[in-house]
């Protein structure tokens, strides 16, 4: 660029140098941001600081997704309160593999397209704290508002693909949904929520929870919805 005005030659010669060293420092700030993200480029200490998420109803007993025989996804509460889930069918739904059908009445799951609305989720057992949930008479389960637990009682949701009928007979065929609550510690002493929606629908919820100095801990949650 030619000009006859030395302010203006001086201002671009600032512009031009300014834009050189932020060019000269962009590639090195991002190679440091990717070089932190590497593992191979981590020490034996940090690689052993490196938490990994363990996982119960794979196998029945607590161990690290590395380790379980299974195709996990874990979901934790974090991501309920980020991504505004109100239901499990909503936590399901963004599940890869996974797939929820809602007739007006309610939510049935599939998965890769096994699952045909009607069969009451019949094929994926559905366990709270490793305790079944599925009924007595269709083998079925409810992951609507029907659910009988609130969302935001959940710690995490255990989704476990494959069959899994030698652990939880035969509705397993196709997976695992294993949910694991809060404890008394990691909810306030007291809490209260509400919400409102179209038609006259209204819920809420209050939740008390507690851990004393001998160890005990108490969580009493109460949930109304219409």
């Amino acid at each position: 660029m030619q000009t006859n005005n030395p302010s203006a030659a001086r201002l671009v010669t600032a512009l031009v140098a300014a834009l050189s060293v932020l060019l000269n420092v962009m590639p090195a700030r991002a190679q440091d941001i990717g070089a932190s993200k590497n593992l191979t480029d981590m020490s034996l200490e940090e690689l052993m600081a490196v938490r990994i998420d363990s996982v119960y109803g794979a196998s029945g007993f607590k161990q690290k997704v590395t380790e379980a025989p299974a195709s996990v996804t874990i979901i934790t509460s974090e991501d309920i309160q980020r991504y505004g889930y109100r239901t499990l069918a909503d936590i399901l739904r963004n599940v890869p593999g996974f797939y929820v059908n809602y007739d007006r009445n309610y939510s049935y799951i599939g998965v890769r397209g096994f699952g045909l609305p009607g069969q009451y989720s019949n094929s994926i057992a559905l366990l709270v704290d490793g305790h079944r949930l599925n009924d007595n008479i269709y083998d079925g389960n409810l992951i609507g508002t029907e659910f009988p637990l609130d969302v935001d009682l959940i710690d995490r949701v255990e989704v476990i693909r494959g069959p899994n009928s030698s652990l939880y007979v035969a509705s397993a065929f196709l997976g695992v949904i294993n949910i694991v609550t809060k404890h008394g510690q990691d909810v306030p002493k007291l809490s209260v929520a509400a919400g409102i929606a179209s038609y006259g629908t209204y819920q809420g919820r209050v939740t008390y929870g507690n851990k004393f100095h001998n160890g005990l801990e108490v969580l009493l949650s109460r949930s109304d919805y219409d």
